[in-house]
């Protein structure tokens, strides 16, 4: 699976042999099997519009589109060669902003389609199923990355990226592979950890490694690359992280606002321009990430971090198959019940931050 196409309000790109590293999608006029993603920022209520399409009037009428529907909800249309394919997943919000990911994946010839909506910040998945769905060409696949045609990108939209292959959805990793974690023998990339490895916790415990992640994303909105910067959260050096990253935060504030020891923040939330920013990259980003037996923070360059959170996932089994760890037994992987440490609010994460400031 590779990367194809990229599109924000800034511009977009597109390559049928790929946008960054991954196995080459041989050109061709019909993508038989892929992704389209579409993320984006809803300030209050839901209000029906096309959130992206593009449509063609000749030689045929076509059409795709994402569409935030009447009732609440978004819904997909695909509309070719006289084959209209169509589905749709409720949403109805609470007034408050949410960054919300759409994905249309399908495959022709299992005759299967899935549309996913998940809210990032909150871990909601919602799926319906699409049967027999129709491949995409490849040059609607462009016009939407690059604004062609007769092209619709709402105002509300971050990014939209589609891939040659089916997008996992669920828990995914957020660590930079070149990020350094405390072993007992010393600091190792966290890209070449494994199975059985040993690291240590910021306990000061050991812990085993079960299972290690890596994945490639767009790095554009709830993905963009977050780089911390030292000497801040007892770092000893930068390091890159995605924004649902989430650092262990400790202090006097902590204490008095939430009557915890500590409570775990998302990078996102940290950015200010000094002590965390948006670092500019290109246009795929690469995380990993370990699974502990335990919901464990990690040490990452002297700071706290989280190990990868997969709650209950073992017992969904369509969850855990449309997952990153699609294809290992559920008996190989653990529970991790409540995380490690009171996860924060959006709201909440900013009165503490600002009072940090004070």
């Amino acid at each position: 699976m590779t990367w194809i196409g990229l599109t924000d309000h800034l511009g977009g790109r597109f390559s049928p042999t790929g946008l960054g590293r991954g196995k080459l999608l041989r050109p061709g006029k019909l993508l038989e099997r892929g992704t389209v993603m579409v993320e984006t920022f809803i300030a209050g209520e839901l209000r029906p519009h096309d959130l992206l399409s593009v449509a063609q009037h000749y030689p045929a009428q076509r059409e795709f589109a994402f569409r935030a529907v009447p009732g609440g909800g978004f819904a997909l249309v695909h509309h070719q060669a006289g084959n209209l394919t169509h589905a749709a997943v409720s949403w109805s919000g609470d007034g408050r902003p949410h960054t919300l990911r759409l994905s249309y994946s399908w495959d022709t010839r299992l005759q299967w389609g899935r549309l996913t909506l998940e809210q990032p910040e909150r871990t909601l998945v919602r799926s319906s199923t699409v049967p027999n769905p129709s491949p995409i060409l490849t040059e609607d696949i462009r016009d939407l990355m690059l604004g062609h045609a007769d092209r619709k990108l709402s105002k509300e939209v971050l990014f939209s990226a589609a891939t040659s292959g089916i997008v996992p959805v669920g828990p995914l990793p957020s660590l930079h592979p070149s990020t350094p974690i405390a072993t007992p023998t010393g600091y190792r990339d966290a890209g070449t950890l494994r199975r059985g490895d040993v690291v240590i916790t910021d306990r000061g415990e050991t812990s085993t490694v079960l299972h290690t992640v890596r994945y490639s994303v767009p790095a554009r909105g709830s993905f963009a690359p977050v780089r911390l910067h030292a000497p801040y959260f007892g770092l000893q050096r930068d390091i890159v992280v995605a924004p649902e990253q989430r650092l262990v935060l400790r202090g006097s504030e902590v204490e008095y606002i939430f009557g915890q020891e500590a409570v775990l923040v998302p990078a996102r939330h940290l950015v200010n321009g000094y002590a965390a920013s948006w670092r500019p990259t290109q246009s795929v980003a690469e995380y990993v990430q370990v699974i502990l037996p335990r919901h464990e923070a990690l040490l990452a360059a002297g700071t706290a971090v989280e190990s990868l959170y997969i709650g209950r996932i073992r017992r969904k089994p369509e969850l855990l198959a449309a997952s990153v760890l699609a294809g290992v037994p559920d008996r190989e992987l653990p529970e991790h019940g409540a995380p490690v440490h009171q996860v924060l609010r959006s709201f909440e994460a900013i009165t503490l931050i600002e009072n940090r400031a004070a």
